[in-house]
């Protein structure tokens, strides 16, 4: 107790004595104290900011201007048997507590993060960066700050420093000698005396044909010749006619495409290699022989039939008035085709051969005779995509095939070549001999327009262009003046009559009440014409000197919403048939509008189409897309 009575009233004196000894013991490094020798005295704050429980003191080594950061020393100064001698002869100052402005201290932090210098706080030292506590990438971006700021500084107030210019450039002709190349020894016109006329051109010669003025840069046009002026005069306007032959190109094109995606849905995708049709063509004859004993060729009717088409056609027309009856049954199947049928016709006037087209894009023709000689006679490939309608010329000589692959070609029947091929880059959706001409047929196409083929040049001779949706049907008429008029259908619900070779239509007949009708077909007595309503119903129309509906004749019972079934005429007028969507075929009586029979004629799909024997009383034909072609009697 005495010894710590002892202890305590010598405190403060001890307490000076300290603070004349601490100047004298700076340390570099941070030592922890030996817990062997005892520091009982209380703790002297120095600073008011405390860190892990200890005092913070800042010193200013005026040696080394580096901030210690040490302990305070406490209770009566023992030396450390550890601590280094040598360490502790550096001398130090003790700055007091110094106030700081926090405002200035955070400006000044932000200007050195930014500029990498601030100012002391006591506003006389200026503080640079250094690379303690940095790393290497920090250090880069440094480096490059300043070198853009140095860049920046010379483009607008120039370099200050000449003696660093010349040693830049003396650096650059040291890298220029390096990369140089050798040059040719002739530099003047006189080296010509030495190296003779062979002599390479010179650095003058080159930069006086680089930098020579053309005839037209000395004295204008006018130094041209007239034949230069005239070639000059005719490049400029063939550039502008081609310029404008391309621009309306490229409208047109543009508005097709518009077309084709609103028709989108309805017509087969374009692939690579649809703009060209197929080739080769191919035909096959499946006959016994291309001709008889008598050296006939296999497309001649047989010799009943000849004596027939040597009448005159008043005799014709009377014969074609015999009676005809409902057919009962079906007497056989032609099986050939790939997939589906979408139309048959029979040769004309005679029958004897009926042409088939296939959606797997091929077409047949068959032979309509006795047992046994009911069989395929020859198939026509020439097309990439399916057959959507044929028909024949007026003689059976030839025939056009109109598919989805968006061409047209023209068939010789009994060869079986191709004698021309059509297209206008849309989808040909009907087509349609000239009854006055087998040289001209029309085209019913997916972008609203009929246009007229000459069949001998391959060139559109015409363009009927009035209706709003793709043209369905075509259908040839002769009024009472005997004038051959021509009658459309199209999915716009309208019905359009048309002078022959005039792009303008003459009848306009549509009704609130009419649908589309996908097919017409003229009624023997050419007087009527019927056409297929989607609204599940056949309507009738009138031809004369008016051309209007016939709203009291229609008939009715079948279900055809969603297809083109084209319906036909018995020869003699009485009875009207026609397919459905599920596959049956109904008779009609014409004058009462009566259903005489139906019956259930293909699987898997509907009837698509069915024809009338132009000679036998009761004996028809029907197609499916089952792709069977039935004969009915």
């Amino acid at each position: 107790m005495d010894l710590l009575d002892r202890y305590n009233s010598n405190s403060d004196n001890d307490s000076e004595k300290d603070d004349d000894d601490i100047t004298a013991a700076v340390s570099q490094k941070v030592q922890r104290p030996d817990r062997r020798f005892l520091q009982a005295a209380p703790t002297i704050s120095i600073m008011a900011k405390r860190k892990h429980c200890h005092e913070l003191i800042v010193r200013s080594d005026p040696n080394n201007q580096q901030l210690l950061i040490t302990e305070p020393i406490q209770g009566p100064r023992l030396d450390d048997p550890r601590a280094n001698k040598n360490q502790l002869a550096m001398i130090g100052r003790i700055e007091r507590n110094t106030p700081v402005d926090p405002i200035s201290f955070a400006k000044e932090r932000k200007k050195f993060q930014r500029t990498g210098k601030a100012m002391c706080p006591d506003e006389k030292k200026i503080v640079v960066r250094t690379t303690l506590g940095y790393n290497s990438n920090r250090l880069r971006q440094f480096e490059k700050h300043e070198r853009e700021c140095q860049k920046r500084h010379r483009e607008l107030y120039g370099s200050d420093d000449d003696d660093n210019d010349d040693d830049d450039d003396e650096c650059k002709k040291k890298s220029m000698k390096k990369k140089k190349t050798k040059e040719p020894l002739v530099y003047g016109s006189d080296d010509e005396a030495v190296y003779g006329v062979w002599a390479p051109p010179s650095k003058e010669e080159r930069w006086n044909a680089d930098n020579m003025l053309t005839d037209i840069q000395k004295s204008g046009l006018e130094s041209l010749a007239p034949e230069q002026l005239a070639e000059r005069e005719y490049i400029k306007e063939r550039d502008r006619l081609l310029g404008a032959k391309k621009e309306e190109e490229e409208e047109i094109s543009g508005f097709e495409r518009l077309m084709e995606r609103k028709m989108a849905h309805l017509l087969p995708p374009k692939v690579d290699g649809d703009d060209q049709p197929m080739e080769p063509t191919k035909t096959t004859f499946h006959g016994e022989s291309e001709t008889d004993y008598k050296g006939r060729s296999w497309l001649a009717p047989p010799s009943g039939m000849s004596s027939i088409l040597s009448l005159s056609l008043s005799v014709q027309e009377k014969m074609d008035d015999h009676k005809c009856y409902v057919p009962k049954k079906c007497i056989h199947r032609y099986t050939g085709h790939n997939k589906g049928v979408q139309r048959i016709r029979l040769f004309p006037k005679t029958g004897h051969l009926l042409l088939s087209a296939g959606l797997d894009g091929k077409c047949k023709v068959w032979s309509v005779g006795g047992v046994g000689q009911r069989n395929v006679m020859r198939t026509y490939e020439g097309h990439k995509a399916a057959v959507r309608d044929v028909q024949f010329n007026h003689d059976g000589t030839r025939f056009v095939s109109a598919s989805f692959d968006r061409f047209l070609r023209l068939w010789d029947t009994e060869s079986g070549k191709v004698l021309q091929t059509f297209g206008n880059k849309k989808v040909p959706y009907c087509v349609e001999f000239y009854p006055k001409d087998d040289n001209y047929f029309v085209v019913g196409c997916s972008n609203h327009k009929i246009v007229t083929y000459d069949a001998t040049t391959g060139d559109i001779t015409q363009e009927y262009n009035h209706h709003l949706a793709p043209v369905n049907n075509i259908i040839f008429v002769e009024d009472d003046s005997g004038m051959t008029k021509m009658v459309s259908s199209s999915d716009d619900k309208k019905i359009l009559v048309w002078e022959w070779d005039i792009g303008v239509p003459i009848k306009y007949i549509s009704d609130p009440t009419m649908h589309s009708m996908p097919s017409l077909v003229m009624h023997p007595s050419q007087k009527y014409f019927v056409g297929q309503s989607l609204d599940n119903s056949i309507v009738c129309f009138q031809v004369g000197q008016k051309f209007k509906m016939s709203k009291k004749k229609k008939f009715s019972g079948h279900q055809v919403a969603g297809y083109a079934c084209e319906p036909a005429f018995s020869p003699d007028g009485r009875f009207l048939m026609s397919g459905d969507g599920s596959g049956r075929i109904f008779f009609w009586d014409w004058r009462m509008q009566k259903s005489l029979q139906k019956y259930k004629a293909h699987d898997s799909g509907p009837a698509i189409a069915c024809v009338w024997h132009p000679l036998e009383p009761s004996l028809a034909f029907t197609c499916g897309w089952d792709g069977v072609i039935k004969m009915w009697q």
